[in-house]
């Protein structure tokens, strides 16, 4: 069952999430809450795969509530979902909280099955059960959860890494000083294979491969990915 947690102190918004989300599917449980330090408890005594958080709680602000969820450590990036009607508080949530989606003030029930179907979808992915990738750039160490990772693209010993963000956008991080074959190896067995001297891609996020045009089409992603010829079977192997 997938656990979301609806922290709503509006009766009828309440009940309003919950009719929308059960309509969606019958695999999800709803726990509701009216107040921020209630609903921390809950969060601590059980776990919940996402959370629907107004941004203004009559007892919290909701972004607050949310950076006390996110200090915990099996919160730090489950998908939280705002409900707000002030614009600088959506955007604070954005760029801060690593918000993944938000319900403008009114919504539809159509809107919000819509923003929690692409919760569920992120749900639905194959995990790489907490694994990331660790990177180190002049003395720091970057860490890249391998479920985020769609692609990487080489440059000689400079790369790019193109993730999916929470929100479901692509972000690009640059690196330098690696090796494509270094990075496979560091990835280790799993989803990722070469599918071009200059590229890994995660098969987790294929969508077609074009044998005919010898690329591969990723969900997320508008970039078509080359196959060289030398790695063609084991894409084909590996879809």
């Amino acid at each position: 069952m997938t656990q979301i947690m609806i922290i709503e102190d509006d009766q009828n918004i309440q009940q309003l999430l919950q009719n929308a989300i059960y309509e969606l599917r019958t695999d999800i449980e709803l726990a509701c809450s009216a107040s921020a330090g209630e609903a921390l408890d809950m969060a601590r005594q059980k776990h919940f795969d996402a959370f629907i958080v107004d941004i203004q709680l009559t007892d919290y602000k909701g972004t607050d509530l949310v950076q006390q969820l996110r200090s915990i450590s099996e919160y730090r990036f489950t998908p939280i979902i705002f409900e707000t009607a002030i614009i600088t508080e959506e955007l604070r949530a954005y760029r801060e909280l690593k918000c993944y989606h938000y319900l403008m003030k009114p919504y539809t029930k159509q809107e919000v099955q819509q923003v929690v179907s692409e919760v569920l979808e992120y749900l639905g992915q194959p995990k790489a059960e907490g694994r990331t990738l660790r990177i180190e750039q002049k003395g720091f160490i970057f860490e890249y959860r391998l479920q985020d990772i769609l692609f990487i693209e080489s440059f000689g010993k400079n790369m790019v890494i193109h993730l999916l963000t929470e929100q479901g956008e692509q972000k690009e991080e640059r690196i330098a000083g690696y090796s494509l074959k270094s990075i496979l190896e560091s990835l280790g067995e799993g989803s990722f294979i070469q599918c071009h001297k200059s590229y890994i891609v995660n098969t987790s996020y294929i969508e077609e491969i074009r044998k005919t045009d010898q690329q591969v089409k990723l969900r997320h992603c508008d970039q078509l990915l080359p196959i060289g010829l030398k790695y063609r079977d084991q894409v084909i192997r590996g879809e």
